[in-house]
């Protein structure tokens, strides 16, 4: 009887998902619907709620290593390799969904980019777009990662790829895992830094965007740049 009432249960929340999408679903039910698929045979809501119970949000759990979920009463590897798959799945969709290389003039298609590339990473990096005279994408790379203050590394990487990459002009951008979008001090004594360094070997910055999730601050939007 209760197999019949939890199968009962799950079609109603995959039905309300079919019509509805996520949209208003509680934390809970969604690690729910997403468990059905890991562990077939068992009400998954008590496992739904010790996740979250163990790591607070929802998102803290799919950031959560396969170990850690694994630990958890009722969870199981399979069910936490699928958990921690999921920012990973999303960030793979992000990628295919903007491969489209973006124009170097429409800040908005460059900070899209930049947020499918980047936004998703739970360490800062530092990353770069090359641009040729006739302003058509060459290359992206992921320069180094750290902290935004070590300039001088970062510094010695941009004029290796922007050589290496025969570029003519370069989009800088950075994520900030858990700060704020907009750029602090260091962010902007950085970047006037690496603009006056490329411009001594004849590269352009155009433009240095800052990332947080699916968000971005572009400093070319903002009338940053060029940032004396």
């Amino acid at each position: 009887m209760a197999e019949h009432s939890h199968g009962g249960h799950r079609d109603r929340l995959k039905t309300r998902f079919e019509k509805e999408g996520l949209r208003d679903f509680e934390p809970h039910e969604v690690l729910e619907l997403l468990l059905y698929y890991a562990i077939p045979r068992r009400d998954t809501n008590p496992v739904a709620h010790a996740i979250l119970e163990r790591f607070g949000t929802l998102d803290r759990a799919f950031d959560a290593s396969v170990e850690e979920l694994a630990e958890i009463d009722g969870v199981g590897r399979h069910a936490a390799t699928l958990i921690s798959m999921m920012p990973r799945l999303f960030q793979y969709y992000a990628r295919c969904r903007f491969a489209e290389r973006p124009r170097l003039d429409d800040c908005d298609s460059m900070g899209r980019y930049f947020c499918a590339q980047i936004g998703l990473m739970d360490t800062e990096v530092f990353a770069a777009a090359a641009f040729d005279a006739e302003r058509r994408q060459i290359a992206f790379e992921i320069i180094s990662e750290g902290s935004v203050v070590q300039t001088e590394v970062r510094l010695r990487a941009l004029v290796e790829f922007a050589l290496r990459k025969r570029a003519a002009m370069l989009v800088l951008a950075h994520n900030h895992v858990h700060g704020p979008l907009c750029p602090s001090q260091a962010d902007r004594d950085a970047t006037r830094l690496i603009c006056r360094s490329l411009g001594q070997i004849g590269v352009r910055v155009a433009d240095h965007i800052i990332v947080a999730g699916d968000g971005y601050f572009s400093f070319a939007m903002n009338d940053i740049m060029p940032i004396d």
